[in-house]
């Protein structure tokens, strides 16, 4: 490979194919590269001569640009090269697929494949993106060109560096791209699960199952419940029941009441023991009771404990909490005793018992009480957290404001393809 080549896949499709002699080889159809760290080699092309389909190694190409591929060996000495397991085809396996914009964090189409030689190899460098990759495709870029000056405009390449984009999954049964996992997960939960919602049914499953359960069930949390509904039914029901342990319990219930029963009866029994009490509790509430909006994901400590001790029990449950902003206090039958605000806590005395640390006057809301007294109350005492008893007055969850504003906001719209 002598000369410097800078070109497009679609440059290439089609283009004439000759050995060193000058002889017709055929006409390219593909180009092969092989995944590897850092911009993938080209390893072959795939050329049609005559009624057969051949690969030719890279190690027989001379030149490669978009006029002409030349040969540095005889056809007639041509042999078909073994295919390695991480080659795939840059127009079968990647052009019109999707990939993750990281910038942008939305998703775009793969319109054309950027190809450079360096260091006497051939390497794919860039995603093409743009309006120019699709024209060019099209065959009509010179046009393109040409109307652009007429207007004094011109229209920009839009590329996505290779080093930006990977795999989903490892096995091409669904190739799409996205940003290497890495990177995706230096997103906002919010933003990620924004992505996830413009890829189709089958790929949204198919990057749900390259996630651990933390992860997925994080992501899951910020999308509406029918669309975490189709991504728990596309897959497997192991991996949908511990991404619903993962999730607080109240969306856990709000996206099993999303599915037919036996569907979400055949996940609650795959999920552990306590958990699914927990959620099946929830489910049994009313779409329009507090119930409903409340988690079981809180802190409740009896009033002997002293605020050293307390800190000492939040180290321990915090990670299993919803919020740790308040602190209730519960009697030795789980009725309301008090509340304190962790900064109360905090600036205590060690010794000091949370009987004396407790504000004794606790807002709260019945389990069975309408939505609208909920938000009432959160707005009218400016709390992040109002306490659910039930009518025993016992304590059994929390709404959080976050939970509130969900519910009192319209559906926010996302794009989804089932």
């Amino acid at each position: 490979m002598l000369f410097f080549t800078e070109v497009f896949l679609s440059q290439l499709i089609g283009n004439l194919v000759i050995d060193k002699i000058g002889k017709k080889v055929g006409k390219i159809t593909d180009v092969l590269i092989v995944l590897e760290p850092g911009f993938p080699r080209v390893s072959g092309i795939e050329v049609r001569r005559r009624l057969e389909t051949v690969i030719i190694s890279d190690r027989h190409i001379a030149m490669m640009n978009k006029q002409i591929v030349s040969l540095n060996i005889l056809r007639s000495d041509l042999t078909q090269p073994n295919r390695a397991d991480n080659e795939i085809f840059l127009r079968r396996d990647l052009l019109d697929r999707q990939i993750v914009d990281i910038d942008g964090a939305k998703v775009v189409r793969v319109n054309d494949l950027k190809i450079t030689e360096a260091n006497n190899e051939y390497r794919l460098v860039a995603v093409d993106i743009g309006i120019r990759g699709l024209v060019r495709r099209l065959g009509g870029e010179r046009i393109f060109k040409k109307m652009a000056g007429w207007f004094s405009k011109d229209v920009p390449e839009k590329l996505i560096s290779w080093d930006y984009v990977d795999l989903i999954t490892p096995d091409l049964s669904a190739i799409k791209l996205s940003v290497a996992q890495g990177k995706l997960a230096t997103l906002h939960p919010y933003d990620v699960a924004q992505i996830v919602s413009e890829l189709n049914a089958s790929d949204r499953s198919a990057i749900f199952q390259t996630w651990d359960a933390e992860k997925a069930a994080e992501t899951l949390s910020e999308m509406e419940t029918d669309l975490q509904a189709s991504i728990l039914e596309g897959i497997s029901t192991d991996q949908a029941a511990d991404i619903l342990e993962m999730m607080a319990t109240d969306d856990a219930a709000d996206v099993l009441n999303e599915m037919e029963e036996e569907k979400a009866q055949e996940l609650l029994n795959m999920m552990k023991y306590e958990e699914a009490i927990e959620v099946k509790e929830l489910r049994e509430y009313e779409e329009d009771e507090a119930g409903s909006l409340m988690t079981t994901e809180y802190i409740a400590l009896p009033q002997h404990l002293t605020a050293d001790e307390t800190i000492n029990e939040l180290r321990r449950l915090a990670p299993e909490a919803e919020t740790i902003y308040y602190i209730y206090v519960i009697d030795e039958d789980e009725h309301m005793a008090g509340v304190l605000s962790l900064r109360e806590l905090i600036v205590a005395q060690p010794a000091t018992k949370l009987a004396d640390l407790m504000q004794q006057r606790v807002i709260t809301v019945g389990d069975e009480a309408s939505l609208e007294d909920v938000f009432n109350l959160i707005r009218k005492y400016d709390l992040l957290a109002v306490p659910v008893i039930d009518t025993d007055e016992k304590l059994v969850g929390i709404i959080t404001v976050d939970d509130v504003i969900d519910a009192a906001l319209p559906r926010r719209k996302r794009n989804s393809r089932y």
